[in-house]
């Protein structure tokens, strides 16, 4: 049976999604050798979690139902743009967290060792909220598209609530990564 790419994540109202998607599109002017990412796509990552086998799943369901309750819905603001590693030599090209990171961390905390209670192995790197809008291919037009970022890095994308945490499963295509819900659960305090 064939495995499911699959990652936990914080689904984006439209209305923020497409406040990012217009953060993106300015940035496409520096004419940067970027794979951008679709409006309809853009999300933040609470676990990346991998090739999953289908009978894994219901454990995964169990422990992300698990990391939901006993957290309240909370608000989260969205803006600043910047870049991994950093600013002067992007490789992937994000729109941050500005407010609610502490509860977005608490969120990824609960996941994480509810998912490793379920077989699933703890991220090795820190967890860092944010929203990806683009990866570097190649280093054609670095410098513009730096420069661009400079000037997004007080944009505001807005506020909402987070209220539920998703099950995503990602398909790969020729034109890119397709994202979709495999199951949602409340937060409940």
């Amino acid at each position: 049976m064939e495995k499911i790419r699959t990652f936990i994540a914080v689904r984006l109202p439209e209305r923020i999604r497409h406040r990012v998607a217009d953060a993106g599109n300015s940035l496409k002017e520096s004419g940067a050798d970027v794979k951008w990412a679709p409006e309809e796509s853009l999300h933040i990552t609470i676990k990346f979690i991998g090739a999953v086998e289908p009978m894994r799943l219901a454990a995964l369901n169990t422990a992300v139902e698990q990391a939901a309750c006993g957290i309240a819905p909370f608000a989260v603001s969205i803006g600043g743009a910047g870049a991994f590693p950093k600013i002067v030599r992007p490789s992937v090209v994000w729109v941050g967290v500005t407010s609610g990171v502490k509860e977005l961390e608490t969120l990824a905390g609960r996941v994480e060792s509810f998912a490793e209670e379920a077989g699933f192995p703890r991220e090795e790197r820190k967890f860092n909220p944010h929203i990806t809008v683009g990866r570097v291919k190649t280093p054609v037009g670095m410098q513009k598209l730096s420069a661009s970022l400079e000037k997004l890095k007080h944009v505001e994308a807005g506020t909402f609530t987070v209220d539920t945490v998703s099950i995503m499963k990602s398909r790969l295509t020729p034109s890119g990564a397709v994202y979709s819900a495999m199951a949602e659960y409340e937060l409940k305090a």
